[in-house]
């Protein structure tokens, strides 16, 4: 197996390789670590500095005493034959500079510090070498003070930092000896946290692959806590219910579309059939009338079928230009006058929409169809707009649509009664592609109060775009 070569090639990798998990656990390691490193910086600081007042405090308090000692008693007062403390060294200067005392080991040296305080008034600072306390920096404080004859001096007290440095050399080893330790702890633990925590999406997805089209109605488990995980699972389920209504509506429509598709091609073979039977005494114009007819009525249904069909996958496809509504109307008035014996007026204006002609007359005609089939004897056809919309009405006389069965009216292969059979009320497809070719218009199609018969409206916006309510 290659190993990752260019940075492209490794951020590629790492991101096809690592997970939810491994990422949380790296990301909270990395904060964790960075914490840790800022934060320990931060405290060997403070340590130090802490650690080298304690010892300024320490070695003030000692000069105060010499500087007592020689305030009472003069530098002969002062007995530094042995060591004052552990890596501690005194001196005793005149207002000159010159050693009057010393601690033992010092005898020769030069003065540790070439400024010479003001007696009552003291330094302190830093010298990175002192042999006779090893190599280790040391602080210095030096105090001014009057002797009894009334001579200044200078008390010099200095120790050894070594103390300090190992404080510090033994902290800085802990954390970085424990630092490793404790991203490890982080990492590992935040890999198990994230784990538990979507465990729950682990079973869903489980779940989720064992769904087919024949458990589409399963729910998906949801943990306690209302959080990510639970929205997740919830929308999960909108879905696996949505899928499900579209699996059902879809098996409805094969189902509903096999058995209109069986009734023409059931008459189709009957008529055949019988005639070739009896080729003597069969009614060859008439079984030519029956296969036309059905013939006509199947192309029908097979046309509607993949027109819904189409509008399903990917919409209808529309034609923009200029339609006159009025002049469409008065077709239809003057083919129903023509075909039919019903009562058929019109209350026409001129009324222009931009749409897809042969997509309105469409709708226009199924819906006079739909009337006329209906109607006892009259039908009223009618055009109308307002600022926003165009208004097309068509009345008629008959039974009229019950208001619980506006709605389902416009699905397909609905029929409401016995008196809407295949045989007369057609494929049961024209209402739902009304609304279709409505709804693609940003229109829409709704059967409205009526006190007699029946009243459908469609409605279309004068201005492309904009839909109706």
């Amino acid at each position: 197996m290659s190993t990752p070569s260019t940075p492209r090639t490794l951020l590629a990798w790492w991101r096809r390789h690592a997970g939810v998990r491994v990422r949380t656990a790296l990301t909270a390691a990395v904060v964790v670590g960075a914490a840790l490193a800022g934060g320990s910086v931060l405290f060997v600081v403070l340590l130090q500095r802490n650690l080298a007042t304690t010892v300024d405090g320490a070695l003030l308090q000692q000069a105060l005493i010499f500087a007592d000692t020689i305030h009472q008693r003069g530098a002969s007062g002062l007995d530094l034959r042995r060591r004052v403390g552990e890596n501690n060294v005194v001196q005793v200067l005149d207002a000159a500079g010159s050693i009057l005392a010393a601690s033992p080991g010092l005898e020769g040296e030069a003065a540790l510090s070439s400024v010479l305080p003001q007696p009552n008034s003291y330094v302190q600072f830093t010298r990175q070498q002192l042999s006779v306390v090893g190599e280790e920096p040391f602080r210095v404080v030096a105090l001014g003070v009057t002797s009894p004859d009334g001579r200044s001096m200078v008390v010099i007290v200095a120790q050894s930092l070594e103390s300090v440095q190992a404080s510090k050399k033994t902290v800085t080893g802990l954390l970085l000896f424990g630092a490793p330790f404790l991203l490890l702890l982080v990492a590992g633990l935040t890999y198990w946290l994230s784990g538990r925590a979507l465990r729950p999406v682990e079973v869903m997805r489980q779940q989720v692959a064992d769904i087919d089209e024949r458990t589409l109605a399963a729910q998906l488990p949801l943990p306690e806590a209302q959080d990510e995980v639970w929205r997740l699972g919830r929308t999960m389920n909108h879905m696996l219910d949505r899928l499900d209504s579209a699996a059902t509506a879809q098996r409805r429509f094969v189902s509903d579309a096999s058995h209109e598709l069986r009734s023409p091609l059931t008459a189709l073979r009957a008529s055949v059939e019988v005639a070739q039977a009896h080729p003597d005494t069969a009614d060859w114009t008439r079984t030519a009338d029956i296969v036309l007819e059905e013939s006509l009525r199947l192309e029908r249904l097979v046309a509607d079928l993949l027109l819904l069909a189409r509008a399903d996958e990917r919409g209808l496809q529309l034609r923009r230009e200029d339609v006159d509504l009025d002049d469409l109307l008065a077709a239809e008035v003057e083919r129903l006058r023509a075909t039919t014996s019903l009562t058929v007026t019109s209350h026409i204006v001129h009324v222009r929409v931009v749409g897809d002609r042969d997509r309105l007359q469409r709708a226009l005609r199924n819906l006079v169809d739909n009337a006329s089939q209906h109607a006892s004897s009259a039908v009223t056809l009618s055009v109308a707009s307002d600022a926003a919309m165009a208004k097309i009405d068509i009345v008629d006389d008959g039974p009229g649509v019950p208001v619980a069965d506006r709605l389902r009216v416009f699905d397909r292969f609905v029929r409401l009664d016995d008196s809407r059979t295949r045989t007369v009320g057609g494929t049961g497809l024209g209402l739902a592609i009304v609304r279709q070719i409505a709804r693609a218009h940003h229109g829409d199609v709704a059967f409205l109060d009526a006190p007699n018969g029946s009243t459908v409206r469609l409605c279309l916006p004068m201005e492309p775009g904009k839909r109706s309510v």
